[in-house]
């Protein structure tokens, strides 16, 4: 048997707080062998972060200490090596690739500095000769021009070639264990898709292993050769990851998958979110740390910690109903959330679980059976936008001459009453300066928005604050859009007080009645928001945006910051409360499955433009752009190699100097000189199917 590369044994770890010391992980167990990749997963407050932190020593500096347990890395015990031996180990023998690389780097120094300094730590030699060694390290990650991006500092780098950076950084020592936390998550889907592909690459090329760190199991099913899940700082379950997620055996394992809104789930049917939050560190539960959560609890799962027991192929799981939890998850496609908190439609079949070898299917298979479309073209629009744009002045002065970033230019859509409107692109493409200027939160530079065909305009003060409560807005971020020192209460009635004559008891009745509609206790009215996960936040956000009853709500990025199943939490209410308050929306994200689940009709957008729009099943089984099919192409799980699929490579060019012609031509594998010089017409390419493409697919 090969020695693993890295083994984790019974490790546990404290961290030192003001309210004394509490346990973030405890007795976690595994191993990583050479040239394999290793997923942990799991809810945010796992451990996840913490552990890996823990095998480079980091914790250290973070108030945290090694309690108990072993980490060895080859030959070497590290868990107890002085931090002078772990500097020298930390980038020649183990690095990390951090969540938030613009933390990681200098804002001051550039980035051919940082790597060569991190060159400079574990080996001799000239500068120069680093030097060119860095840029070499950024054109192998797929960084263009890299002689000059050695030369800039982080500001100037966008949020995929930073991430490519830190990648070169990491790789600059060598190393033999590569630790990746959570490196997709603030990307788009083309990026990831990069990043990913990227790895694999280098992993294979370099014979490295790899931790990967992700809550994304679509991810997980794409890179790992085993999973390991964790929940509240224990394993629940690990093995190959074909077993894990095709045949789960732990309920939390169960219910991570039943959350994810897949390809091959019924659009607009209830996700299967597990209910309530993962325990705080000062508030774990006796027995198993999962009970208060699972459909199997027992009064021995409430009274005993259940051993991690190894089943065959390598599988172990910490349930003492695993056997039975996997015959249910078997015959009913894992329905394990108590049946009191589903309202499933009616005979529906139960969505599929997410296997590695089933989702990777080609683009066109995706929902052979015809799905019937909701028709929502009777009904009056609610909302109108005609050519609309919105241009930035940049610059200027000094002998410089003045530049435009156009972020929105030239967009017209309609959307009905009732309806849901998703709108996808990648970071840039304008998906959210189009949302405010439907809500008239800034002013246009041209072109004009319709609200019941009356023209609605920043400029009118009288008419766009009566308008103001029938249109409201849920923000990607609930914390950073409130004042930390007002209560919830306070926050969500400040809208009933400017919109409303309700006086101060009516108003706090009903600030009681809307926590309670969106899944909160109305006893929580007194408390302020960093007493609140980011799941509960986003519920505080969608209470405030709903109290005075609007007719239209724009959802910017509301769920694409959330653990999966907050995430299937927040998807279910929002479904819920637009069908009790027949409420209009625009959805924007960048998790596609979300957005077709939610969604009636969608766009898609690109440098400024709307490329393709259509019914939500239309657009997944025929995309008619290019682009739209790269979209689909990236998404986890979907196998590039299909015929169907489009890869392309880069990313998105400047909004200030877009490509002449098809802005997408300069990433299309598909693209003529007619794309090159001519720009294509919206044109219908089937019913409520629109695309702007020379070459409709």
């Amino acid at each position: 048997m090969t020695q693993p590369l890295l083994e984790v044994k019974d490790l546990t770890i404290d961290v030192h707080t003001p309210r004394g010391i509490l346990t973030a992980v405890s007795e976690i167990s595994f191993d990583i062998a050479p040239g394999e990749t290793v997923c942990l997963v799991g809810e945010s407050g796992s451990g996840k972060t913490i552990a890996s932190k823990a095998i480079m020593r980091l914790t250290d500096y973070e108030n945290g200490s090694i309690a108990g347990g072993s980490i060895t890395l080859g030959d070497t015990p590290i868990e107890s090596l002085p931090q002078s031996v772990m500097r020298d180990l930390r980038g020649r023998r183990v690095a990390m690739i951090f969540q938030e690389p613009m933390a990681a780097f200098d804002p001051v120094f550039t980035i051919g500095s940082q790597i060569v300094e991190t060159m400079q730590a574990h080996r001799r030699g000239k500068k120069s000769t680093f030097w060119k060694e860095g840029v070499e390290l950024l054109r192998r990650v797929g960084i263009p021009e890299p002689e000059l991006r050695m030369k800039q500092v982080a500001g100037e780098l966008s949020g995929g070639m930073l991430q490519r950076a830190m990648i070169a950084m990491a790789l600059s020592g060598g190393p033999e264990l590569l630790i990746a936390d959570e490196p997709t998550t603030a990307l788009d889907v083309t990026i990831q898709a990069q990043i990913l592909e990227l790895l694999n690459e280098l992993k294979s090329s370099l014979n490295m292993s790899i931790l990967l760190i992700t809550h994304d199991l679509g991810v997980a099913a794409q890179m790992a050769d085993r999973i390991v899940v964790l929940y509240a700082g224990r394993v629940a379950e690990q093995g190959p990851a074909t077993d894990v997620l095709g045949s789960p055996r732990h309920p939390y394992t169960i219910g991570l998958l039943n959350s994810i809104a897949t390809l091959d789930s019924r659009r607009g049917e209830r996700l299967r979110a597990i209910e309530g939050s993962p325990p705080g560190l000062a508030e774990m539960p006796e027995g198993c740390r999962f009970h208060p959560r699972c459909a199997f609890a027992t009064d021995k799962c409430r009274e005993s910690v259940p051993p991690l027991s190894e089943k065959d192929n390598n599988r172990s799981a910490a349930c003492w109903h695993a056997d039975e939890a996997a015959a249910v998850a078997a015959a009913t496609h894992a329905e394990l959330t108590p049946a009191r908190h589903l309202s499933p439609v009616p005979d529906a079949p139960p969505s599929g679980m997410l296997h590695p070898a089933a989702s990777r299917q080609s683009i066109s298979s995706i929902h052979e059976a015809p799905v019937k479309e909701e028709s929502l073209s009777g009904s009056h629009p609610l909302l109108q936008a005609e050519h609309l744009k919105k241009h930035y002045p940049l610059g200027g002065g000094w002998g410089r001459a003045k530049r435009n970033l156009r972020a929105v230019d030239g967009v017209s859509l309609s959307i009905a009453e009732g309806e849901t409107f998703g709108l996808v692109g990648e970071s840039g493409s304008g998906k959210s300066t189009l949302g405010r200027l439907l809500l008239q939160l800034e002013p246009q530079t041209g072109g004009r928005v319709l609200y019941r065909g009356d023209e609605l305009s920043i400029k009118d003060k009288t008419h766009w604050r009566e308008s103001r409560r029938d249109l409201q807005i849920i923000h990607q971020d609930p914390y950073g859009t409130v004042d930390p020192r007002w209560s919830i209460g306070e926050i969500i009635a400040e809208p009933l007080s400017v919109h409303t004559e309700l006086n101060q008891a009516q108003r706090l009745d009903r600030v009681s009645e809307l926590l309670e509609q969106v899944g909160l206790k109305a006893s929580w009215q007194n408390r302020y928001p960093h007493e609140f996960s980011g799941g509960q936040r986003q519920r505080i956000g969608i209470a405030r945006a709903i109290a005075v009853n609007p007719k239209f709500i724009l959802a910017d990025e509301a769920v694409s910051a959330l653990d999966v199943s907050v995430q299937a939490q927040i998807v279910n209410l929002l479904q819920d409360l637009q069908q009790q308050l027949g409420l209009t929306s625009v959805f924007i994200a960048h998790g596609l499955q979300v957005v077709r689940h939610i969604s009636d009709r969608i766009g898609v957008m690109y440098l400024g433009k709307l490329v393709e729009t259509a019914p939500s099943e239309e657009l997944f089984r025929r995309p008619a752009h290019p682009y739209t099919r790269a979209l689909l192409s990236s998404i986890p799980g979907m196998s590039p190699a299909t015929p169907e699929s489009i890869s392309v490579q880069g990313e998105i060019p400047s909004p200030t100097n877009p490509p002449p012609g098809c802005r997408f031509h300069t990433r299309c594998p598909m693209a003529t000189d007619l794309c090159r010089n001519v720009e294509p017409a919206f044109a219908t390419v089937g019913a409520r199917h629109e695309a702007a493409c020379h070459y409709p697919l």
